[in-house]
């Protein structure tokens, strides 16, 4: 399923479906990113300019493409955009009814529908609707939300006639076959049980039923295993009968197509089809805002999930433009209040967001962050703290004036491709709005002042009302609620909760002072960033390596744990960090002209006395995974720790779950939602030696000596250059070749690594390559922010850095021992 970009619209608490094969393929991936991703990006240190930067360029005009809206006779909208840039066009289809229209009882009905829209219609199998859109090279989606239903179809021009008939067949007649029923059922309740368990995933969908009570915006859009479980193929019917029809659905046809085109389609494909009288049930009032806080006790976990907010304003409400800007300030793209004195000031988390959620009939704002168990309260004042000084205060004209740079300057980019004019326009239709607003968008931000947040902050944000939702380990912070100030409050155990129930739980205990107290051990960060189980499939899970058969380096970062490591790594010489050294075997050995082509390899890097400096890395990445045919399989972000010479930590999300992966001098261990395991041996090893492949610790390595370097024969290189070719090896570290380009700069890396091969389990020797680009200079230092991964020259994993820092004081020993088994 395609998941529908309306921006407007709230997506958060939904969960994401996924076969658990391709789960832990993605899982096994991530592992072996980390030892690629060390090698290629070492790092950062952070240096503060020494002046402002530049003030954004000054807004241009932007040009919104003609645009055209029709009522054909049986009710249905029609809006055509016409966009001839591209070959393409895209139809967009919404139903006027959502997860907010799901009958009493029987959460997720909507959402279910959705899913089977495109998977069998009265006409076509499943395989026959995919096989016919990739035919024609279009693509073909679905999607629920709280407020509506959607499909989506792209395709070429020359194909427009094609994707109409499809759009019409899919949204017309879906046959909600019995298979296909049970089918999408066991994926939902498959995700369900294990989002249960997800600190984020709890904290978000506990702060929506808080917020909203049992208002539809408050439940959950997936539904709960028990609604799940009793809904049937008479009820997709029934809600498909009563509200799909065209009188109740927008169609937004956008591209390479003429107005006459678009609506004589419209006619043809959805004219025939009658209007129907349309009855919606009214829902019950959201609860007005109300102090409420909930603990969601997780006793395994080692950080929390802070959620804060209340109540706020629908989309169509007129506040709306100065109330996206004054949560902007206090925690979203421009300025984030937040984020600056939690993350930069603070330091007790990786980062704190706002947002505000306005949809048709209430809104609510959050502020969210998660932090370790010991800081629970203060991150928790420190935001409510930001709440009332927005309240008190009027913010600068500097940093309203960031703010709506950044929503007047982004906007352009929001109207480039006709599936994204096709969201502008849906978006004005669905929520009444004037069309007039997407043309004048940039006039109506820089109009917000300084006193309208003030006004807008003090009239929606009421501190002494907040909803507080805690997700983590209750008897780690629930005396710090009471120094605040906060006496009353609710424990749930994560295992007790039910959304269903007004109490929340299944048996209620109204807990103030119910739960014991106890000291609390130092608990490990790595806890609660959950991994998920080893898979091998190919190649063996690797440590935040993933080893898809070639390893790379990795970078690392949190555990505060237990257990000394069992082969502690010889020290290394004071003042230096690099590589350790051995009493024993043969002497590295290096000829004049290797160590003339080294020097100049290290100056082009930056410097031996630069790299000398690096004692620690933290690197960001997006990384994107290749299937066999050399398509994106799959996308996700690391964060990835190292501390020299031979620690290192990768956290990552892998299809909803946390997972973190560490190596510590010799030992090396997972925590995954199965819980603490220590590597085995062979891929502990392969963590080991990927460390000593780190370029900064090979090149320090082999100027100070310690390692043999040989100059090899050159190699082909693009547009018919050669590259030079360094070997670097010694008593302990394998045979590395480095290729480099007629800038000094390192573009490719090779080495031999052991992998599994086929079925059988059994590991032979492959080539794997790394290959890097896209050098920037930070704090002196070169760093390639673009990396692959190839085995056998096939193309594995493409990674691009996102943020990167060099010795980050917060990266230290403790981070990297063994997680808690709580």
């Amino acid at each position: 399923m395609m998941t529908l970009d309306l921006s407007t619209q709230s997506v958060r608490g939904c969960v994401r479906l996924s076969s658990t094969m391709a789960h832990r393929r993605l899982v096994r991936i991530v592992c072996a990113l980390v030892l690629i991703g060390a090698t290629g990006a070492q790092a950062q240190v952070r240096d503060w300019p020494l002046e402002l930067p530049p003030r954004p360029l000054p807004p241009r005009d932007v040009a919104f493409p003609p645009y055209e809206v029709r009522t054909l006779s049986n009710g249905m909208q029609v809006m055509t955009v016409l966009h001839h840039e591209q070959p393409a066009v895209t139809m967009r289809l919404l139903v006027r009814a959502g997860a907010a229209q799901d009958p009493p009882n029987k959460d997720g009905v909507a959402f279910l529908a959705a899913q089977l829209l495109d998977q069998g219609t009265t006409t076509k199998s499943a395989s026959q609707i995919a096989d016919e859109i990739d035919l024609i090279g279009g693509a073909m989606g679905t999607a629920a939300l709280p407020d509506l239903t959607a499909a989506n179809v792209i395709v070429m021009k020359d194909s427009f006639d094609a994707g109409m008939r499809m759009l019409s067949d899919v949204i017309r007649n879906p046959a909600f076959a019995p298979e296909e029923i049970d089918r999408q059922k066991k994926q939902i309740l498959s995700t369900l049980q294990v989002s249960a368990d997800d600190p984020e995933y709890v904290a978000n969908v506990v702060f929506d039923r808080l917020v909203y009570g049992l208002h539809p915006y408050g439940l959950p859009g997936t539904g709960t295993p028990q609604t799940i479980a009793t809904i049937t193929r008479e009820d997709l019917r029934a809600f498909h009968r009563r509200y799909f029809v065209p009188n109740n659905m927008i169609l937004a046809i956008v591209g390479d197509v003429t107005g006459p085109e678009a609506f004589a389609a419209a006619e043809r494909v959805f004219g025939s089809w009658p209007r129907a009288n349309l009855q919606f049930d009214k829902p019950v009032e959201p609860p007005a805002p109300a102090r409420r806080v909930i603990v969601v006790d997780k006793p395994d976990a080692v950080q929390t999930e802070i959620r804060v907010g209340q109540l706020a304003i629908a989309r169509k409400h007129p506040d709306y433009m100065a109330w996206d800007l004054a949560i902007k300030i206090l925690g979203g793209e421009g300025a984030n209040r937040l984020h600056g004195v939690l993350r930069s000031e603070r330091g007790l988390t990786y980062g704190a967001s706002a947002d505000t959620e306005a949809m048709k009939q209430a809104g609510d704002f959050v502020a969210e962050t998660d932090t370790r168990t010991e800081t629970t309260g203060e991150a928790l004042m420190l935001m409510i703290e930001e709440m009332q000084r927005l309240q008190r205060q009027p913010v600068s004209p500097r940093e309203l004036g960031n703010a709506q740079a950044y929503l007047a300057g982004s906007f352009p980019l929001t109207i480039e491709t006709p599936n994204e004019i096709a969201v502008q326009v849906l978006n004005a239709m669905f929520f009444e709005l004037p069309l007039e607003e997407i043309s004048n968008f940039r006039e109506r931000v820089t109009k917000v002042t300084p006193a309208d947040v003030q006004r807008v902050a003090q009239q929606y944000i009421r501190p002494d009302r907040l909803a507080i939702v805690l997700v983590g380990n209750a008897r780690g912070f629930l005396s710090q609620l009471k120094t605040l100030g906060i006496a009353e409050y609710e424990v749930i155990p994560i295992t007790d909760l039910d959304l269903m129930q007004p109490s929340l739980r299944r048996d209620r205990i109204r807990a103030s002072n119910e739960l014991p107290m106890q000291p609390v051990t130092p608990p490990s960060v790595a806890g609660d960033l959950q991994l998920s189980d080893r898979v091998r499939t190919g190649a063996s899970s690797g440590m935040g390596i993933v080893r898809t058969s070639a390893q790379a380096t990795s970078t690392p970062q949190t555990p505060r744990g237990s257990a000394p490591p069992q082969q502690p790594a010889p020290a290394p010489a004071p003042g230096r960090r690099g590589a350790t050294t051995t009493a024993t075997g043969p002497q590295p050995r290096t000829d004049a002209a290797a160590a003339e082509l080294l020097r100049r390899v290290i100056t082009a890097r930056g410097g031996l006395e630069a790299l000398k400096g690096v004692r620690s890395v933290v690197a960001e990445t997006d990384t994107r995974f290749m299937d066999e045919s050399g398509k994106e399989a799959a996308v996700t972000k690391t964060k990835t720790y190292v501390l020299y010479p031979d620690k290192f930590r990768v956290d990552a999300l892998v299809q909803g779950d946390q997972v973190v992966q560490i190596y510590n001098a010799g030992r090396a261990w997972e925590k995954s939602p199965g819980g603490v395991h220590e590597m085995p041996t062979q891929v502990r090893d392969d963590a080991a030696a990927s460390v000593k492949r780190d370029t900064i610790p090979l090149l320090i390595g082999a100027a100070e000596g310690r390692l043999s370097v040989r100059v090899q024969p050159d190699q082909p290189g693009a547009e018919g250059k050669s590259l030079r070719v360094l070997e670097i090896s010694g008593p302990d570290v394998e045979a590395v070749q480095l290729s480099i380009d007629d800038q000094m700069l390192i573009v490719k890396q090779v080495f031999w690594a052991m992998a599994p091969q086929g079925r059988s389990g059994q590991t032979t020797r492959v080539r794997a390559e790394e290959q890097f680009s896209d050098y920037r200079t930070i704090n002196g230092i070169k760093v390639p922010f673009q990396a692959s991964v190839m085995r056998d020259g096939r193309t594995l994993i493409k990674r691009v850095l996102t943020t990167f820092t060099f010795n980050d004081p917060a990266v230290v020993p403790s981070l990297f021992e063994k997680p808690s088994e709580k």
